[in-house]
């Protein structure tokens, strides 16, 4: 791979670099490449080459061969796959072999700048992924996003005028909709595939504790992260789908239940159960106890000690 990263902030400028048509409105736009264009088209960059953008980059493709990175991660592009970069982004590609259309849409942020739009975007985790995090679609669900790319594609080639940008925004909206729904989807599937994602979290922070047995140190979400082979981001949306909660929340609660079994199995104060479990300050502890359970790390061992 090689080190160096174009950079192409505006769509023109990558359009222009890629071979592909100058767009018709400098901050959204569409391609498509045929099945026959895609077979003799040579790239515009050299292999492995690094690109990345100042804008938003979605392509429907069905990759069938060929390697995809996202920065250095591999990229999962089994069967129909939409492909989702924000900007700055590092995306790169070996020997890619594609089939059938490939159709991308380009957004830059300015375009969606006050719109409900900007505010979706940024809850689209799908945009966020570092590790084999693909977004696969169905053929029923590449069918409605081809639907609704020709409708997009139609718009941009009409002409502009007071009225588009207003049905430009509505239709990448219905778009990224739909990706939202299919992206939940997917982690039904995957759970199925890989088992139930919380309970995954659960065995990492119990060998956690008993690996750090000897010495105190809170879990860290990017380590139990890559152990699981997914982002946070992408933990943390697997997790809501699941539980309702995210994987900060997750482990939070997983201390709490803990604390709660140390409080009462031993008679250790509170510095000290604080200690084992990582906490460097046992008034954060106390606090953060207080917040989730309504009672003081003391008050919960009286009472159950009361009650029990």
């Amino acid at each position: 791979m090689s080190d160096t990263v174009f950079y192409f902030e505006h769509i023109n400028d990558y359009c222009a670099a890629a071979g592909l048509a100058a767009p018709s409105h400098p901050l959204v736009a569409t391609t498509r490449l045929t099945a026959a264009q895609l077979a003799t088209r040579r790239s515009s960059f050299v292999k492995g080459a690094q690109l990345s953008g100042g804008f938003y980059y979605l392509a429907l493709k069905r990759v069938v061969k060929g390697q995809l990175l996202y920065g250095r991660t591999e990229y999962d592009c089994q069967t129909g796959t939409l492909m989702a970069m924000a900007p700055g982004q590092v995306v790169s590609s070996y020997d890619v072999t594609i089939e059938g259309e490939a159709c991308t849409l380009m957004l830059h942020p300015d375009y969606v700048r006050g719109h409900p739009l900007e505010a979706l975007l940024n809850t689209c985790g799908f945009f966020h992924y570092q590790v084999n995090e693909a977004l696969h679609v169905s053929i029923a669900e590449q069918t409605i996003l081809q639907q609704l790319f020709n409708t997009l594609e139609h718009e941009l080639q009409s002409g502009y005028d007071t009225a588009s940008r207003d049905i430009i925004l509505s239709q990448i909206t219905a778009f990224m909709h739909y990706c939202h729904r299919f992206y939940r989807r997917q982690f039904t599937q995957r759970s199925e595939l890989h088992g139930d994602w919380y309970s995954r979290l659960v065995g990492l922070l119990d060998a956690h504790y008993m690996q750090h047995s000897h010495y105190m140190v809170l879990p860290d979400l990017q380590q139990l992260c890559s152990q699981m082979q997914v982002s946070p981001r992408y933990l943390t949306d697997a997790l809501k789908a699941e539980t309702g909660q995210g994987a900060k929340m997750c482990i939070q609660n997983y201390l709490i239940d803990k604390a709660k079994s140390l409080l009462l199995a031993s008679n250790q104060n509170i510095s000290q159960i604080a200690y084992q479990l990582g906490y460097d300050s046992a008034n954060y502890f106390t606090r953060l106890f207080k917040s989730k359970t309504g009672q003081t790390p003391k008050q919960f061992r009286e009472a159950m000690h009361f009650r029990y």
